[in-house]
């Protein structure tokens, strides 16, 4: 079996499996600030745990995480942050999508790179799809890992799709408020010895 090509190239070491939580919990702000969430709430791609619902649960939604995004299980929205592998990123989107046709679910939630619906093979994911909601695009570049040594450089934005979408679909914007746990570490000034 060939190796798996990541979506995202990074700065940084690639974590085992792509599992980035989503820590920044600006991203859900942002998502929360233009999508009413009701029901339950499931991240169908948390084997390893989730940032998205410990931060809906924190505040007061009813969230939880599954492990298999292709698992059978009740739900009213898919809230995820899918891992960046071309050949599962799609089939995850595409199934959830067929979940609000088959009336399981009423609205899918992806946090996904801008540059994401550019791609011609993910045209009937967002062209004339008539479940597509829109976008919220992220006026910040969300933070993965605990480190500030390094400033993100990845747009991210919502795709949302709903059962009672009505086209065309819309771009939102979401500008998040100042936050000193999301601002980049100084660099340290060498001290260099005098002559």
């Amino acid at each position: 079996m060939s190796k798996q090509t990541p979506y995202m190239k990074s700065r940084y070491p690639r974590i085992k499996n792509d599992d980035y939580q989503t820590i920044d919990t600006r991203c859900i702000d942002g998502l929360i600030a233009h999508i009413d969430l009701t029901g339950k709430i499931i991240d169908c791609c948390a084997n390893q745990g989730s940032g998205i619902v410990k931060t809906l649960v924190d505040l007061g939604y009813d969230a939880v995480g599954v492990a298999d995004a292709f698992n059978v299980f009740e739900a009213h929205w898919v809230v995820d942050n899918p891992p960046y592998i071309r050949s599962k990123v799609d089939r995850i989107i595409y199934y959830q999508i067929g979940r609000i046709r088959r009336g399981e679910l009423f609205g899918v939630a992806m946090l996904l790179p801008n540059n994401f619906d550019y791609a011609m093979t993910r045209e009937p994911m967002f062209n004339g799809n008539e479940f597509y909601y829109g976008q919220i695009k992220l006026r910040f570049r969300p933070w993965w890992t605990k480190s500030r040594a390094k400033t993100p450089f990845h747009n991210f934005l919502w795709h949302v799709w709903k059962a009672n979408a009505i086209l065309p679909p819309r771009v939102m914007y979401y500008t998040a408020p100042y936050d000193l746990r999301y601002v980049a570490d100084k660099p340290k000034k060498k001290v260099g010895k005098k002559k």
